[in-house]
């Protein structure tokens, strides 16, 4: 049952790995078979073996480190959770960093400063309306003396 060509087995390697049990069941007898029939065939099921040889090494190195960098990832998460947080189903990315946060003398100083710009500005619009009192008065004068001095 060797009726499998060279490059159908290749690709079976390439998709599956070295080890039989994982190529598909249909072909695994024929492949197996070409296999034993061909050199060429045979290089490239120790090629793959070493590779699939790398990569379980990997895969327990990665594993273990995965472990390990556990509660990073979760405290990490739970962080993106926290500063991005889904409007209408998009994702929103912050424009720029947070700004430090302000010190209580700085707060006492600004709030001081608009106090006294409030307070000047009051004190302002007073004077100015004071001014017109003053004027309304002086007219309203002038205009009894106009009406008594001409009579």
């Amino acid at each position: 049952m060797s009726d499998m060509r060279l490059e159908r087995l290749k690709a079976i390697i390439d998709a599956y790995g070295a080890h039989a049990a994982h190529w598909p069941e249909a072909e695994r007898e024929a492949a197996l078979a070409c296999v034993e029939a061909h050199a060429e065939a045979a290089a490239w099921l120790a090629e793959a073996r070493a590779l699939d040889d790398i990569m379980d090494t990997l895969r327990t190195f990665e594993h273990g480190r995965v472990e390990a960098d556990q509660p990073v990832f979760e405290a990490a998460m739970e962080r993106f959770a926290v500063e991005f947080t889904p409007v209408n189903k998009v994702v929103a990315f912050p424009l720029r960093p947070r700004p430090a946060p302000v010190s209580r003398s700085v707060i006492w100083g600004v709030s001081i400063a608009a106090a006294a710009c409030l307070a000047g500005a009051v004190l302002g619009v007073n004077l100015s309306l004071m001014g017109l009192s003053d004027l309304r008065v002086t007219s309203v004068l002038e205009q009894v003396a106009m009406i008594d001095g001409g009579d």
